[in-house]
C-alpha cells in the first residue's frame, strides 16, 4: 500500500512540474507577443511620424512652388521675355581689339521674342595699383570716345561690340529699357596685346627655382620653390608674407613641389614628388594623396594641375596621362596613354581650359600643344612647325583669345591664337630683365599682367 502511495506521489509531482512548465511557456509566449505588439506599435508610430514629416515637406514644397509661380507671373507682367547674353567678350578682351557679345531675347517657352525697346551698353575701366605700388586704389571711370556699339542682328538678337583702351579690370553694363539685364554688370579682364610684352613691369627676385605660380582672391602671388621644397606667398608689393612646406615624406611636407592651382574657396593644390596635396590659403594641410605607381591615384612625377568645375586635373607626366579627381581628391577618371597620336601623350607638363571647356595640354616629349574637347576628343594640335615650333613646352596660360606657352627648351614665351596660328614670342636666354632662362609656368594676375616663373634665374617676371 505504501509503495502504491509513493508511486502516486511521484506521478503527481511530475504532473505538477509539467503544468508549471506549460504555465511558464504560456507566460513566455505572452511576453514575446507583448514585445512584438509593442515593436509594431513603435514601428507604426515611427511610420506615422515619417508620414507627418513628408506631409510637412509636401506642404512646404507646394508653398515654394506657389511662390515661384507667383514670381514667374510677376516677372511675365514686368517683362514678358528672357534675356540671354553670351560670347567671349563677357569674360575677357585685348587692348584696342574689338570684343563681342550676343544678346538674345526669347519668351518663357523659348521662342524668339521681338523687342521694340531700347538696348544700351557701357564699358567702364576699374583702375588699380600697378604691381610696383604698395597701395591699392579702386575707382571707375568711363573711357573717352564711343567704344561700345549695339547693332540689331535680328528682331530678337543684338550684337554688342566694345573696344577697351586700357589694360586691367573693366565692367560691361548691358541694359534693356534702362534696366540691367541678368548678371549685368559683367566683370571683364582686358589684357595687353602679346606684341606689347617685352619688358617686365616688375621683377620678384631672390626665389629658389620657382616652378608653379597662381594668385588667390586677395591678389597674393603664390609660388612653388622647387629645390627649397616650399610654397611662398607674396603680397602685391612682391614682399614675402608667409611660407609653408618643408622637405620630407610626412603628409604636410613635400619634395620638389611643381604645379600649383587654386579653387573657388582659395584652397591651394600642389603637385610634388609622386603626390597631390590640398592646403588652405594659410598653408594648413587638408588632404594628401598618392605614391609612386601606375594605378588610379598614383603618380610618376606629376607636373601641371588645374581646377575646373570642382574637378582637379593633374598632368601625370611620366605615366603619360591626365588624372581627374573630385575637389576632395577622390579619383574620377584617367585621360590618355603614351604615344604621339591624337589623344595620346608623351610627358604632359601643363594644362589649361578655355571658356568653351576645351583642354589645352603641353607635351615636352611630343613638343606640341594638344587640344581636346570636354569629353577628351581630339580637336587639333600645334607647336610643331614654323616660327611657333616648340623646343620643350611646359606651363601654359590662356588670356582672352591667345594661348601663352612656356618653351623652357628655347628660353622664351610663344604666343598663339586659339586655333594654333603663331602670333609672336618674347624672351631669350639671359639674366637681364625681359630675358629668360628655362621659364616653367605662366599665369595672369588681377590686373591682367602676365607673370612668368623664370626658373633658372630664380625670379618671377611680371609683364
Amino acid at each position: 500500500m505504501r509503495e502504491q502511495l509513493t508511486v502516486k506521489e511521484a506521478e503527481f509531482r511530475r504532473a505538477e512540474e509539467t503544468v508549471m512548465q506549460e504555465q511558464q511557456r504560456v507566460l513566455e509566449m505572452k511576453q514575446q507577443e507583448a514585445e512584438r505588439v509593442q515593436a509594431k506599435e513603435e514601428e507604426l508610430a515611427h511610420t506615422q511620424q515619417q508620414l507627418n514629416e513628408k506631409e510637412d515637406q509636401l506642404k512646404s514644397s507646394e508653398a515654394l512652388v506657389a511662390n515661384l509661380q507667383h514670381q514667374l507671373q510677376q516677372a511675365k507682367i514686368l517683362a514678358p521675355y528672357i534675356i540671354k547674353a553670351s560670347g567671349p567678350g563677357l569674360v575677357s578682351a585685348t587692348v584696342n581689339q574689338a570684343a563681342h557679345i550676343l544678346v538674345e531675347l526669347s519668351d518663357y517657352s523659348g521662342r524668339p521674342y521681338s523687342l521694340h525697346q531700347n538696348i544700351t551698353a557701357t564699358l567702364e575701366h576699374v583702375y588699380e595699383a600697378t604691381p610696383t605700388s604698395s597701395k591699392r586704389w579702386l575707382w571707375s571711370k568711363k573711357p573717352h570716345g564711343n567704344n561700345v556699339v549695339v547693332v540689331t542682328a535680328s528682331p530678337f538678337q543684338y550684337d554688342v561690340t566694345y573696344t577697351a583702351a586700357k589694360q586691367g579690370k573693366h565692367t560691361l553694363r548691358v541694359k534693356v529699357d534702362n534696366k540691367d539685364i541678368d548678371n549685368s554688370p559683367f566683370d571683364v579682364m582686358v589684357y595687353a596685346h602679346p606684341s606689347q610684352l617685352g619688358q617686365p613691369k616688375k621683377v620678384v627676385a631672390g626665389l629658389s627655382t620657382p616652378y608653379g605660380i597662381t594668385f588667390n582672391k586677395q591678389e597674393e602671388m603664390i609660388v612653388s620653390e622647387m629645390v627649397s621644397h616650399r610654397i611662398s606667398v607674396f603680397d602685391r608689393r612682391g614682399q614675402k608674407v608667409r611660407v609653408f612646406g618643408s622637405r620630407g615624406d610626412a603628409p604636410h611636407q613635400m619634395k620638389y613641389p611643381r604645379g600649383l592651382a587654386i579653387d573657388d574657396a582659395d584652397n591651394i593644390y600642389v603637385t610634388s614628388e609622386h603626390r597631390l596635396q590640398k592646403f588652405t590659403t594659410g598653408g594648413e594641410l587638408l588632404k594628401c594623396i598618392g605614391q609612386r605607381g601606375k594605378k588610379e591615384g598614383e603618380f610618376d612625377d606629376p607636373r601641371g594641375v588645374t581646377v575646373r568645375n570642382n574637378n582637379v586635373y593633374v598632368c601625370d607626366c611620366d605615366n603619360h596621362r591626365i588624372q581627374v579627381f573630385s575637389i576632395n581628391l577622390n579619383f574620377i577618371r584617367s585621360i590618355g596613354s603614351r604615344g604621339n597620336g591624337v589623344g595620346e601623350f608623351d610627358a604632359p607638363d601643363g594644362l589649361k581650359f578655355d571658356t568653351d571647356g576645351n583642354m589645352y595640354v603641353t607635351e615636352s616629349g611630343n613638343e606640341r600643344v594638344q587640344v581636346l574637347d570636354s569629353t577628351g576628343k581630339f580637336l587639333r594640335e600645334f607647336g610643331r612647325e614654323g616660327k611657333g615650333k616648340l623646343g620643350s613646352p611646359s606651363g601654359l596660360h590662356i588670356a582672352d583669345k591667345y594661348v601663352y606657352v612656356c618653351d623652357h627648351g628655347d628660353d622664351r614665351i610663344v604666343v598663339y591664337e586659339a586655333s594654333g596660328h603663331f602670333v609672336t614670342s618674347f624672351g631669350k636666354r639671359g639674366v637681364k630683365e625681359g630675358e629668360l632662362y628655362e621659364p616653367r609656368c605662366i599665369t595672369s594676375c588681377a590686373n591682367g599682367f602676365i607673370s612668368v616663373c623664370d626658373f633658372t634665374n630664380n625670379r618671377v617676371q611680371i609683364f
